[in-house]
């Protein structure tokens, strides 16, 4: 009876033994296939950034510009730890300016995949007021509010101003982030609310990029200061840098593609309908797209006037020719932008808005093609979320009011910005780096911005 005692003991002890080790064999199986995964995602994340850094330098080669390298299957070699693989990375181009950079990382047979979209743009785009000429501020009571705005937005390197032909202040009554100041702003593409109290009340000092030769100004006889005189006459600005390098250009538009969405953006085709039939155009009754001549765009303005129904546009909207806004017509377009090929100009008590959903965050709102320019008159009013571009001059009156969650560029050689006394609220948001349709040229420096980024399966 003890024998068998012993025996049955000896058997369970065995029964245990034996399952304690398989399920840490089972264990150490499971704790070295996540080890191996977790290094594979770290090798295909390295590939991304390999990727993203040739993209702003040079190629691997050394030898090819780094915006122009596309490889089919770049490898390296990667290692994490004792764990030995490497990556492979793939860039394709795609419309609008797009690059899709695909990184596979594989350690010890244990693949993982990441996939971005990356955009190429100007370093002139990290700044929320950007001009290729001279900024101008010059008639109270002008006000300019520069803050970041979304998630993230405050650790880029951005700037508040740049300008390649200096910045003139005509007036010195907190002109720039003076906290004390009345602004009115709406919601941006992600909020709910418009501008916080707590926003303005957190507002930093100005900071300013110029390129080399340029200088800061004041008065009607355009004396010429440094920073610290600026900050005793109650100028709120941090720092002036001056740009070493040659002054980045604003970026080229890509005309083709922005036309390409506005014939494929058939959301106005009710209106065009509706337009055509009170003007007597047959034309424009059975037009689908929004691709306008001047006249097709006028004949609908001419219908909203009526009042039978909103300027509400939706998407893309490219106009052939420039734009006027009457005197206090409103227009409103969702989740797309406006691009006319002349300028737009909005008189007295006009309302231009311009508004995105998260998704449509990263589209243009206004982009003024050359020759145009941007004619904000008296107590008008713009309101645009992304991009507001100019080829030439972006001009604000007396009493208008401007707010952009995005940010604004006057691509004017001489004069690109000029605040002649209206309230200008510009909330930087980094999503304008990813704009589409915008091109850099092949010999100036860009900045690679991640659109989006997810693991494939």
């Amino acid at each position: 009876m003890a024998l068998l005692a012993v025996l049955v003991f000896l058997m369970f002890i065995a029964g245990s033994s034996a399952s304690l080790i398989w399920l840490m064999n089972q264990q150490q199986a499971r704790a070295g296939a996540h080890l191996r995964s977790v290094a594979a995602l770290a090798a295909a994340e390295a590939g991304m950034h390999r990727a993203i850094t040739a993209l702003e330098s040079t190629a691997p080669d050394g030898r090819t510009a780094g915006r122009a390298w596309r490889p089919a299957g770049y490898t390296e070699a990667f290692r994490s730890g004792a764990l030995s693989g490497g990556f492979t990375v793939t860039l394709t181009d795609e419309p609008g300016g797009a690059i899709l950079v695909t990184s596979v990382g594989e350690i010890t047979g244990v693949t993982r995949r990441v996939r971005a979209r990356v955009y190429l743009a100007s370093p002139g785009m990290l700044a929320a007021l950007y001009g290729a000429g001279l900024v101008q501020i010059e008639k109270a009571p002008a006000q300019m509010l520069l803050l970041p705005y979304g998630p993230g937005a405050s650790s880029q390197p951005w700037v508040h101003v740049a300008a390649g032909g200096g910045i003139r202040f005509g007036v010195t009554e907190g002109v720039i982030n003076d906290p004390s100041g009345r602004f009115d702003a709406g919601p941006g593409p992600l909020d709910a609310f418009g501008l916080a109290a707590a926003e303005v009340r957190s507002v930093e000092p100005a900071r300013l990029v110029l390129a080399r030769g340029a200088e800061l100004s004041v008065g009607t006889d355009h004396r010429s200061v440094d920073v610290q005189r600026l900050r005793v006459m109650g100028i709120r600005v941090d720092a002036a840098v001056v740009w070493t390098e040659a002054f980045p250009k604003p970026p080229g538009i890509d005309r083709p593609f922005l036309q390409a969405l506005a014939a494929a953006n058939t959301a106005n085709a009710a209106l065009n309908e509706a337009a055509g039939k009170y003007v007597g155009d047959d034309e424009l009754v059975l037009k689908r797209d929004s691709l306008y001549s001047q006249d097709q765009f006028a004949r609908l303005q001419t219908y909203f006037q009526t009042g039978n129904k909103p300027a509400q546009f939706r998407g893309i909207i490219f106009v052939r020719g420039p734009v006027a806004l009457s005197e206090n017509q409103r227009m409103v377009i969702t989740d797309g932008a406006l691009i006319t090929e002349g300028t737009l100009r909005l008189r007295w008590g006009a309302a231009l808005e311009v508004v995105h959903s998260p998704a449509t965050r990263a589209l243009p709102g206004v982009i003024v093609l050359d020759p145009g320019a941007l004619i904000v008159a008296q107590s008008a009013r713009l309101r645009v979320h992304g991009l507001v571009y100019a080829s030439r001059t972006i001009d604000v009156w007396e009493g208008a009011r401007i707010d952009v969650v995005g940010a604004v560029l006057g691509g004017g050689q001489e004069l690109s910005f000029r605040n002649l006394g209206a309230s200008v609220v510009i909330r930087y948001d980094p999503a304008v780096l990813g704009t589409p349709g915008l091109l850099v040229g092949d010999d100036a420096p860009v900045v690679a911005w991640i659109a989006s980024w997810e693991e494939l399966p």
